[in-house]
This record gives structure tokens, C-alpha cells and sequence, in this order.
């Protein structure tokens, strides 16, 4: 469904023309040449487009122009949101906004300007899924167009409202405003986005079950447009068509038209409309029992909605990821999708949201039913004047009972009304409440499956943890017989090429024994009794680095040491050798082995106020990754020289984890690779917590 956001640009000025006016222009004349660049780009290139109105938005604050402050305002937010960056174009409008509303109605070009950047913010809310600031956005934009009495406009509002509800799934609601929006650029002759209206209805009554008049409804809106329709109806009408035939159950038709949607939407780079007919093609791909199929269509369009926070369409791929698994009879990861997907919903569909649009609708039918009085007691009034001017030209004494008549004729009348008044508003308290009900059971039941999906998990995870614990040990006495076996026969046997065998068989149980040692380490992280001590940071970085150098450094490789003096830290010794070993030994295993730089691994390590801070930085291989947190995940390698499996870097966040801090990984200026680790100075009450179940297990020498 499409939301208005404001009316295309006019492209009436050459590009290069502008530019060449700008070289000759300064003061207010630069400003608006500054901002035509922009209008001019917007569609072409929005990131020169956002240069052109930064600019712009600079030379208007510094003239103090207060209408060319607010208009490139709005049109910087506008780029913002058109180049993805939903938050930074919510900051700019919102700052925008509040600066000027309290002069709303002092100067009508700048009202004109508050109009669309409200129509702006209700939009950007709406693709967050923050849907309770959206309505109030658009109700306010409503309520400053009916000052100026622009139907055109009125429209505009009336079917992002019509979304809203749409998105809340009360689709009779949707359905009330966006007829209120046709029927109001029916009055005004408007044409303007008259196709994408009729679009919007069709989706309604899709969601409604009338699947045949939503796709005669969509068809008329592409009719209407026909060879001049703009891409993102074409894309939006396909989408339509497809979800239409869909619920027809003509699925091939409905597969044809999604495609078609997508493939046009991945052109245009549409990210929203990639991501949300990628859910309908996996739920047909699912219908038909074509799994990896419909895992590849969910994995790319979860990416996409994560990114670029379309939390909405979020919900409906781990929805659908939650089927596939079931389907597939994948339990574990149906779970974690459930999980998912509730602990969303609940952030988007709370108690919270639901006070604020309640009372967002009340305000908007308290304010219809007051303006249905107010006109009713115009047109009284109306009335009285006439009836005075027919008794003045009466009879004087028929006049004075003439009066007394009609006064107490227009009392009853009044009085007739606002007690109906009354009753339609105590009838849309009565439903409003009704709603309020609805949603707090669906709340309710939404947090008692969570609470179940939660204790399934946690059983898994005791299970797992049960199982590596017993898997490790019991495979570490058959591996230390296999490496005493090679050690006797690396003395006995003469022959080189067995030797050779033997050496590359010993090595390989060396390897093994050290990832059974950190699947060990993980359970015992897991499950052992933190024990908050005083610690002396220096010391065990002393301890590490005599470790590291015993074992064998490269080459010309050493250490840089920045580690602040007397450090007041409370924490558990074991955990906090795991972290700074694991880091240090990981800057060490991927040195840069080529002669021509000197190999390093500089140490820092500080206090602030709150927090340890541990930094190791080197200049060694480096991370090829495109998504860092994912080396942090339990057999992820960073590179093929690690010879632990992939677990190194799992051990860290594992251990940070239990400590209540974070990890992470980032490129410095120099392009170095820096691992930082934030660590609360006292281990949190909350994490010091035994479970009866858990068990301590003994430290696991690596």
C-alpha cells in the first residue's frame, strides 16, 4: 500500500544551467539556485542533491531567512529519506518543526512548507512501523490543511491515515478514510496520484476477502495511468495484482505478478517493495514444498528489512521463516524464529502504542463530532437571522410572540442535537474501549508464548551444554592415546615417509585436543560461579605475554603496552585471562608475514568512570568480512590460518557476554585491525546469580 508523500519536482531548469547561474549569484538569489539544484537532482542524484540543499539550508540560516530556513529544511529531509536514512530525515524534520509550530498561522508560505513536513514525518514513521507518531503526524497535517481549506491537500492526508490503519489491520477504518480521499479529489477535480488511490482501496478490500473488487480496483488504478504510469505504481500495482490473485488462489498468476513487481522494484533499487514481495514468493514457494527456494527469498528480504528498519515486513519474514522450519521439520530454528518474531511484535504492538492511538482517534472523533455541532448550530444560527429579519418586517406585537416561539423552538432543537452528539460520542468511547480490550488479550497471549518459547530455549541450551561437557571429555582420552602412540612411534620407526605420517598425524591431534580444550572453556564460561575479586590487570597481561613468547612469536614481532597504573577493578580472574588471551593470541596467529613491515600488537587498557576499556590493535592480516559480528559466531573463521576451529573469537564474546559487557571490531585511521572489549568495573548483582542447576566445573588448562 502507498503512502502520498508530496508531489513530484518540476524539472523545468537544465542542470547545467543552474550551475552556471550559481557561479554568478550570492545572498538570498544563491540560496534558491542552491535549492533548484537540488529539486533538479533529487530524482537523478540524491547524493548530490543532499550537497546542493545542505548548502542551501547553510547560506538560509546565515541570511536569517526564516521561509528559505524551513523550506530547505524540508526538502534536506525529504533527500534524507529518499536516500534511506529514515532517522536523519526524521531529526531534520522534527527540529524543523518544533522550532516553527508555535507561528502556525502567521505566515501561510511557511504553513504550506509545516504541511508537507508533517505529511514527511508521518510517512518516515510509518515505513519504522512507529505507527502511533505516525497518525498523530498526519492528524496534525489534517487539521493545518482544513485551516486553508485545500481539498487537494485534505486528500493527501486522508489516505495516510487511511495507511495507518491499513498497518494497525483495522481495515474498515482504512477503508472510511481513503473513500473520505477519493470523495474529497472527486469535489476538487484533483487527478493527481488518482491512480495510486485507487490502489490503496484495492488493498484494503483485499484484507476485507472482497479479492475480486480489490483487483477490479487495482486494475482501474493502472488504467488510469496507463503508459504514463510512474514506477513505483507499476510496482505497487504488480504487488497488488499478485497478493489479489494470491487469496484467489490463482497462484501461478499471483508468482507472475510478484515477479514481475520484484524484478522491476530490484531495478528501481525499491528496497521496501524487494523486501515485500519477497515474503509472498516464499510463502509460494513454501505452499509447494520448495524450501531452499523460499529460505533464499526470506534470507534476502530479512536483510533488507533489518537494514534499512522496515520492522513491519521484519515481522512477516521471521513469521514465514517460523513455517518454513516447522515445515521442514527444524524445530530449534522454528523456535528461535517464534521467539523472534514475538519479542518484535511486542516491541511495535505494546501497551504503549495502543494508549496512543486510542487517544489519537478519540482526539480525531471528539474533533469530528465537535465540528458536526458546530455546523449544525451555524446553520441554527442562520436561521435565527432570518427569522429576526421576517419579524422585523411583521407586526411589532405579533413580532415579541414570534421571537418567544422560535427561541424556545431553537433550545429544544439544540439541545435534541447535542444529546445525539453525546450518544455517538459515549457509542465511539464504547468501541474504542472494545479495541483497547482486543489488543491487551492479544498482548497477553503474545507474552505467555513467549514465556514458553523461553523456557523451550533454555532447556536446548542446557542439553547442548550437557552434551559438548560430556562429548569433549569423553573424546580426550582415546586423543591422548592416539598422540602417545605417535610420540612412541616417532622414536621406534626409521623410515622418513612414515615419519612424515606420524608427525602430520600428531600435529592433527594437537590441533583437535586444542578445539576440545575451547569446547570445554565454552561450558565452563557458561556455567561456572563467577567470582568477583580484586585484579591485577598488569600482572596477568605479564602472565600472558611470557605465555605467548614461551609458545613462539614470529619473527620481529613485539608488543606495545598501554596499560594504565592501579586499575579499581572487580571482576572474575578466569573470564577476564579467557578475553585478553584469546585477544592477544589472536593478534599474534594472524601477523603480517611480510618482510617489509615490522609485525605488532599494541595493548590498551584504561578505566573511565564506568568502565574497563580493553583495546588490541595490529597490523596483521586483517578481517575479511562483510559483517563482523558474524566472526564472533561459533565456528566462523576469520582466516584459514586459524587453527582452533573458529572458536577464538567466539570465546570472547562468550566471556564478555558473562561479564555483562560488549565486544567488538573496527578498522582504525591507520586501517589496522582494533578488537575492543567494554567491561562494567564490578560484575553486575544480576549476573552473580547461580542457578540451582548449574554446576561449577573445573578450569580447563589450554
Amino acid at each position: 500500500m502507498l503512502l502520498y508523500p508530496q508531489k513530484p519536482y518540476a524539472q523545468q531548469n537544465p542542470i547545467d544551467s543552474l550551475e552556471a547561474l550559481l557561479d554568478k549569484s550570492s545572498g538570498i538569489e544563491r540560496v534558491d539556485v542552491l535549492i533548484e539544484l537540488a529539486r533538479a537532482n533529487y530524482f537523478t542524484n540524491a547524493t548530490k542533491a543532499f550537497e546542493y540543499i545542505d548548502l542551501a539550508q547553510a547560506g538560509a540560516i546565515k541570511l536569517s531567512d526564516r521561509f528559505r530556513v524551513v523550506k530547505s529544511g524540508r526538502i534536506k529531509a525529504q533527500v534524507l529519506r529518499k536516500l534511506e536514512r529514515l532517522e536523519e530525515s526524521i531529526a531534520v524534520y522534527e527540529d524543523i518543526y518544533n522550532s516553527e509550530k508555535a507561528i502556525i498561522g502567521s505566515d501561510p508560505a511557511i504553513d504550506r512548507e509545516l504541511m508537507t513536513i508533517l505529511n514527511g514525518l508521518g510517512v518516515a514513521y510509518s515505513h519504522m512501523a512507529n505507527y502511533d507518531k505516525a497518525l498523530d503526524y498526519h492528524f496534525q497535517a489534517l487539521v493545518l490543511k482544513e485551516m486553508y481549506g485545500d481539498l487537494s491537500e485534505i486528500s493527501i492526508s486522508l489516505n495516510n491515515i487511511g495507511f495507518i490503519y491499513f498497518k494497525l489491520k483495522d481495515y474498515e477504518k482504512a477503508l472510511e478514510y481513503l473513500s473520505k480521499s477519493l470523495e474529497s479529489k472527486r469535489i476538487a477535480k484533483d487527478l493527481f496520484d488518482l491512480d495510486r488511490l485507487y490502489i490503496n482501496i484495492g488493498m484494503c478490500n483485499i484484507h476485507l476477502k472482497n479479492f475480486e473488487e480489490a483487483l477490479k480496483s487495482i486494475n482501474e488504478g493502472i488504467d488510469f495511468c496507463g503508459s504514463n504510469c510512474s514506477d513505483e505504481i507499476l510496482v505497487e500495482g504488480e504487488f497488488g495484482r499478485g497478493v489479489a490473485n494470491y487469496n484467489l488462489e490463482n497462484f501461478h498468476e499471483a508468482e507472475i505478478h510478484f515477479k514481475t513487481s520484484y524484478e522491476l522494484s530490484k531495478k528501481l533499487d525499491f528496497k521496501r517493495w524487494m523486501a515485500e514481495n519477497l515474503v509472498y514468493l516464499a510463502r509460494l514457494a513454501l505452499n509447494t514444498n520448495r524450501f531452499e527456494e523460499a529460505k533464499e527469498y526470506l534470507s534476502h528480504g530479512e536483510e533488507i528489512s533489518h537494514i534499512y528498519r522496515y520492522n513491519q515486513l521484519l515481522l512477516d519474514h521471521y513469521k514465514e521463516f517460523s513455517r518454513l522450519y516447522n515445515l521442514s521439520l527444524d524445530f530449534q530454528n522454528a523456535s528461535f524464529y517464534q521467539n523472534r518474531y514475538i519479542t518484535l511484535k511486542d516491541s511495535l504492538i505494546g501497551e504503549e502504542l495502543v494508549k496512543n492511538i486510542a487517544r489519537t482517534q478519540t482526539q480525531i472523533e471528539e474533533r469530528e463530532n465537535i465540528k458536526t455541532i458546530a455546523l449544525k448550530e451555524e446553520a441554527l444560527a442562520r436561521q435565527r437571522m432570518l427569522n429576526l429579519a421576517i419579524g422585523t418586517i411583521a407586526v411589532l406585537a405579533a413580532l415579541l410572540v414570534f421571537v418567544l416561539y422560535q427561541s424556545n423552538k431553537v433550545k429544544r432543537r439544540v439541545n435534541a442535537k447535542l444529546s445525539d452528539a453525546n450518544a455517538i460520542i459515549a457509542e465511539q468511547h464504547k468501541k474504542l474501549q472494545t479495541h483497547a480490550d482486543l489488543l491487551q488479550e492479544a498482548v497477553n497471549k503474545a507474552t505467555a508464548d513467549l514465556l514458553v518459547a523461553n523456557q523451550s530455549l533454555d532447556r536446548v541450551n542446557k542439553e547442548l551444554d550437557n552434551f559438548i561437557y560430556k562429548t569433549s571429555h569423553d573424546i580426550r582420552g582415546p586423543l591422548a592415546s592416539l598422540k602417545g602412540m605417535c610420540n612412541v612411534a616417532l622414536i621406534d620407526v626409521k623410515d622418513e615417509l612414515a615419519l612424515d605420517y606420524l608427525r602430520k598425524l600428531d600435529l592433527t591431534a594437537t590441533k583437535l585436543n586444542r578445539i576440545l580444550t575451547r569446547l570445554l572453556i565454552i561450558n565452563q564460561i557458561n556455567n561456572a560461579t563467577l567470582n568477583p575479586e580484586p585484579l591485577d590487570i598488569d600482572l596477568i597481561v605479564d602472565d600472558i605475554i611470557r605465555l605467548e613468547t614461551k609458545k613462539g612469536l614470529p619473527g620481529e614481532f613485539i608488543f606495545k603496552r598501554e596499560v594504565q597504573r592501579n586499575m579499581a577493578v572487580r571482576s572474575d580472574d578466569s573470564l577476564i585471562r579467557i578475553i585478553l588471551e584469546n585477544l592477544i593470541d589472536n593478534a599474534v596467529k594472524f601477523y603480517n608475514d611480510s618482510g617489509r613491515v615490522q609485525p605488532f600488537a599494541l595493548i590498551k587498557i584504561f578505566v573511565d568512570e564506568k568502565s574497563l576499556n580493553i583495546h588490541v590493535i595490529d597490523n596483521g592480516v586483517g578481517i575479511a568480512s562483510a559483517n563482523p559480528d558474524k566472526i564472533f559466531q561459533m565456528f566462523s573463521r576469520a582466516s584459514e590460518k586459524s587453527g582452533t576451529g573458529g572458536l577464538g573469537l567466539y570465546l570472547i564474546k562468550q566471556a564478555t557476554s558473562r561479564l555483562g559487557g560488549e565486544v567488538g571490531l573496527r578498522l582504525t585511521d591507520e586501517t589496522f585491525t582494533e578488537f575492543y572489549v567494554t567491561l562494567p568495573l564490578e560484575i553486575p548483582t544480576d549476573l552473580l546469580e547461580k542457578k540451582e542447576d548449574n554446576k561449577a566445573l573445573p578450569a580447563i588448562q589450554v
